[in-house]
């Protein structure tokens, strides 16, 4: 059993016993307890009469005694000990009866009881539990003795098994010798061989045997000198020789020598590597006899300077190179420090590099040494602090320096060169990604106006009916209003997606941006709150601008909500204007510190821009939320808070204005979105100059008009309230059709067509057709636009989700009413 579990099984002290009592008497087991209190025991009683019960106590906690009657109704004494001695051994047993006689005493001593004790003399109760708790604790002690014991052999074994030692035990008065098996092995003895002092000294090389034996015979003949060691050859029975290192003691008792233990060793390894040390060591030292005068060769012929000096830098050996580097004469180097050589700059950084310097470690440094010309030399020094010397290695490296400066100049510019074609390929990569998903969403918003406006159309038709047959109820009516704002809510999001992918029809004027800024206050302060301190930097000065007032004043809005939302109650929200000029090299404007940079001012054309700054104080964005922050649907705001389409829509007005946005951003520290516009340059119509009126289609009657549209439901719709509004019209799916039509039919005054339809689109359409009628008005009713494809005499652009009011106006305007 472990040494950590026999002291577990250790009995307790008597103020803290576990005692379980078999027993179903209950005035027998009052009495044993008011002995044992009386006695000065403490202890735990578990009272049980069965042997489920006892079982249960035995198994569930650590029990120190058991007190058992003899005979119980449904148990017995002898049983209950059975059952103690199958959970412990150890647990000590005492009967503690009512049945007087010799019999059953030793009957029950016999299975294991440790004593038995008459109820009528429970008096006696107390010491018995103290002598059966000492035989536990005696029986205990001399277990672990012998675990001790057990433990030490074994640990012994293993150290002689580690070390590969072999153990011998000679015995003089008898003249037995007694080897492990290590030790037959040392000799080549096979374990059958019988072994005594005879034969070991046969087995020792002859000119070692006087030395062995006369130590020997000391330790075992001097009890002062009782111990020995000596090393000793042998000779193996196939004639080979081993030298082995013997350590033994003798033991005396009443003057005599009674025993002689030690252990043996194989030390042939180490002895012959001693050998070969010493041979090395004789070989060493001829060879630093020869590196000596390589050394001084060496030193005498190297272009390199070598030294060796004091702490303070003076020398005590200089080779020959310092002379030709530097053009001193000897004498004038070792006159004092070479500190008086250096170059003031470099000077006290020496003495710091070198007063760092601790024993072994190796220092490198470059410093300026002044030559005997007057022109300073660039060095290149590793020094090492041995023996309270300084050893050095020097070397010139004037040329090196130099070199190295043109080409960390030649590496600088192209360095920059590559940074620059960098840029230029991230930001192409980004356009060409955001082309990509503008394509995608000019697509998307194009297919959903088309739904709108059937929609919207619908509504309207029934809205009409209503009007002349009102019978709807209340609710009915509220829910119509419902889908109107729900899908002039759905045409807000298309017209940002056009504005985003650049498909959006716009109307460039005059803008003077302050005036707009300030005419905007008012609703900014409202939008803002009163959390927000809002602020204006207007250029005096400023030019005006060419771009459309009605989206200019979307972008300082959408702007403003956005720094709203990035700012904390307390936060400041800054509103710029500045005229920039672009030269050749495209960028930021200067003095604008980049912190994380996204958008496409790198892309700006050079020439003059007027630029639409907001700044907000609030928490900022890292450069990988910057790098994303125009594509269209991402935000960083909460769900429900943001579209994501905000920024993507000012990126693609600045884009379709000819112009750009830039992203100034850190985590912490705001942001600053940068809006440049092209400057106005001619003359353009004023942004207060009304349009003018559109016409009354008073003459519709006499019109006849072509609609062409693929979309079935559109084109309805879209007849339909043509025919409201009294105008002849008839419909082509798309454009070949159309051609057919105006071919059957020359007496057509307009056309209406869809820009996006498969097969021929409403571009290429109108170019045939201006090839036949070359006066032909055409209005172009389509969900998005590529106006640089329309640039034709007598053509209108109406956007879809339109109203019907608005269809007509266009129309009359472009029939001229």
């Amino acid at each position: 059993m472990p040494e950590s579990l026999l002291l577990a099984h250790s009995p307790p002290a008597l103020s803290s016993l576990s005692i379980v009592h078999v027993e179903d008497n209950a005035l027998d087991v009052d009495l044993t307890q008011i002995a044992l209190t009386r006695a000065g025991l403490s202890a735990e009683f578990f009272v049980v009469d069965d042997e489920v019960a006892m079982r249960a106590v035995l198994a569930s906690r650590r029990i120190d005694l058991v007190l058992t009657d003899c005979l119980l109704p449904a148990f017995s004494g002898s049983r209950a000990l059975e059952v103690a001695r199958e959970f412990d051994p150890d647990i000590p047993v005492i009967v503690v009866s009512g049945v007087s006689g010799e019999e059953t005493a030793v009957a029950m001593m016999r299975r294991g009881a440790t004593d038995f004790i008459l109820k009528e003399r429970i008096a006696l109760l107390p010491r018995s539990i103290e002598r059966a708790l000492d035989l536990v604790r005696e029986r205990t002690q001399r277990r672990l003795a012998e675990f001790a014991l057990s433990a030490s052999q074994v640990n012994m074994r293993l150290a002689a098994d580690a070390a590969r030692l072999g153990l011998w035990d000679y015995r003089p008065q008898t003249g037995e010798l007694v080897v492990d098996a290590r030790c037959r092995e040392m000799f080549g003895c096979t374990p059958d061989d019988p072994l005594s002092m005879t034969c070991f000294e046969r087995c020792v090389h002859p000119d070692d045997v006087p030395a062995l034996m006369r130590a020997v015979d000391q330790a075992m003949s001097d009890p002062e000198q009782s111990e020995c060691n000596a090393d000793y050859r042998i000779v193996l029975p196939d004639g080979g020789q081993r030298w082995l290192n013997m350590r033994g003691k003798a033991f005396w008792k009443l003057g005599v020598c009674t025993q002689f233990v030690g252990v043996l060793m194989d030390v042939t390894e180490r002895l012959t590597a001693s050998e070969a040390i010493e041979q090395l060591n004789e070989a060493l030292a001829v060879t630093v006899v020869a590196r000596t005068r390589e050394r001084d060769r060496i030193w005498a012929l190297s272009h390199d300077m070598l030294a060796v000096t004091r702490h303070d830098l003076t020398p005590i050996s200089l080779n020959p190179a310092w002379v030709d580097t530097l053009a001193y004469s000897l004498e004038t180097l070792q006159a004092g420090s070479l500190y008086r050589f250096f170059s003031d700059e470099d000077a006290e950084a020496t003495r710091e590099r070198l007063r760092c310097l601790a024993e072994g470690q190796a220092q490198r440094f470059e410093n300026r040494i002044r030559a005997a010309d007057g022109g300073l030399r660039w060095l290149a020094w590793t020094a090492v602090m041995a023996d309270d010397m300084l050893y050095c290695v020097v070397r010139d490296i004037t040329v090196e320096r130099a070199r190295l400066d043109e080409l960390a100049n030649a590496n600088a510019l192209l360095m920059s060169q590559i940074e620059q074609r960098e840029r230029a390929e991230a930001s192409m990569r980004k356009m060409q990604r955001l082309e990509a998903v503008g394509q995608l969403t000019a697509g998307v918003a194009h297919d959903f106006n088309n739904l709108l406006t059937v929609v919207l159309s619908n509504v309207t038709f029934i809205e009409r009916e209503l009007r002349r047959q009102p019978q709807l109820s209340d609710r009915g009516r509220q829910r119509l209003s419902h889908i109107t704002q729900a899908a002039q809510r759905g045409a807000k999001l298309t017209t940002q997606l056009l504005t985003f992918s650049r498909q959006q029809q716009l109307a460039p004027k005059a803008v003077p941006i302050n005036g707009i800024v300030e005419s905007m206050l008012d609703l900014l302060r409202s939008s803002l709150g009163a959390g927000i301190e809002l602020k204006t930097l207007l250029a005096a000065d400023l030019w005006p601008a060419l771009a459309d007032p009605t989206q200019i004043e979307m972008v300082i809005l959408n702007l403003a909500i956005n720094a709203r939302d990035a700012s904390e109650v307390g936060g400041a929200l800054v509103i710029a204007t500045v005229n920039v000029t672009i030269g050749t090299a495209a960028g930021a404007p200067p003095g604008t510190a980049v912190t994380a940079t996204s958008g496409i001012g790198d892309e700006l054309a050079p020439g003059d821009y007027v630029c639409l700054s907001v700044r907000d104080s609030g928490r900022g964005m890292s450069r990988d939320v910057a790098e994303r922050a125009f594509e269209p649907f991402f935000t960083t705001k909460e769900v429900g808070k943001g579209s994501g389409l905000g920024l993507a829509q000012v990126y693609g007005f600045a884009q379709q204005s000819g112009g750009g946005v830039t992203i100034d951003s850190a985590p912490g520290e705001g942001t600053t979105v940068n809006v440049y516009l092209p400057r106005l340059v001619g003359t353009v119509r004023p942004a207060d100059e009304p349009a003018s009126a559109a016409a009354s289609p008073a003459r519709a009657a006499r019109r006849r008009l072509l609609v062409i549209d693929d979309d079935d439901a559109v084109r309805d719709v879209t007849i339909e309230h043509l025919v409201d509004f009294g105008y002849q019209v008839v419909g082509a799916a798309n454009g070949y059709e159309a051609l057919e039509r105006l071919a059957a039919e020359p007496d057509i005054d307009a056309m209406v067509v869809d820009f996006a339809m498969p097969g021929m689109n409403g571009a290429e359409l109108a170019r045939e057709v201006r090839g036949r009628l070359p006066e032909l008005p055409v209005l172009f009713v389509t969900g998005y636009i590529d106006v640089g494809r329309l640039d034709m005499p007598r053509t209108g652009v109406l956007q879809k989700p339109y109203s019907p009011e608005q269809l007509g106006a266009r129309l009359a305007e472009l029939l001229g009413g």
